[in-house]
């Protein structure tokens, strides 16, 4: 496998960068899983609704504190076995969190959070994994890393322009976004055009405008 990555960065190296971020995520002292927990206490603890797309090793899915949990993925983890099209197209459901971890491609995640929003509870909070890459492998796609963000971040972009909603990006565990909804009129913003085929220099120029914020800060936006 490693050998097969090294071969795939030589073949697209002509999109290769020597900007990187050094986020630190392991001084963190906060993940993923911590945030989503705070989300589902705040949103009714044992009895939220809680809906995972993407589980993988459920390294999440099984420590949600939640006993009403439903996990999408189509290769492995979680309760349901397809994908996240599939499972919306079939829903008939209501969440109150709903976390976003599938397939890391900025059409895909951009499809996942439309339909997420049409199932979230009132006054539900949908998180997303991975808006903060710190290189051009770990953005690549078609995936050429271990570690892998993809180009979710394009999605950042158009959600930090929405209207009717709350936005941050948490600066822990390759940026966790947090979308609230707060009025009944959403507009999220179609960059696509601009940003189907943009390439890591487009994220180096974008981060500053995106509304990062730390774990603290977080806790106090979610109440």
């Amino acid at each position: 496998m490693a050998l097969m990555r090294k071969m795939q960065q030589f073949r697209y190296r002509h999109n290769a960068s020597d900007k990187s971020f050094d986020w630190q995520w392991s001084e963190k002292g906060f993940n993923r899983i911590a945030l989503v927990n705070r989300l589902v206490a705040q949103k009714g603890g044992l009895n939220a609704n809680y809906l995972e797309i993407g589980c993988a090793s459920n390294s999440l899915f099984d420590s949600v504190a939640s006993l009403k949990k439903t996990g999408v993925d189509p290769v492995s983890g979680g309760t349901h076995r397809m994908t996240s099209d599939a499972f919306f197209d079939k829903n008939e459901e209501g969440f109150d969190v709903i976390f976003i971890d599938g397939l890391h491609e900025y059409k895909q995640v951009r499809r996942d959070a439309l339909n997420a929003v049409n199932c979230l509870n009132q006054d539900g909070w949908i998180a997303f994994h991975d808006f903060l890459p710190s290189n051009w492998k770990e953005h690549h796609v078609p995936r050429i890393n271990g570690a892998w963000t993809g180009d979710c971040w394009k999605l950042a972009v158009e959600l930090s322009q929405a209207e009717g909603v709350d936005f941050k990006i948490v600066n822990i565990d390759h940026g966790v976004g947090l979308m609230r909804r707060t009025y009944s009129t959403l507009h999220v913003p179609d960059l696509s055009g601009e940003l189907a085929h943009a390439g890591f220099d487009k994220f180096i120029n974008a981060v500053d405008d995106l509304p990062i914020c730390d774990f603290e800060e977080a806790m106090l936006l979610i109440g």
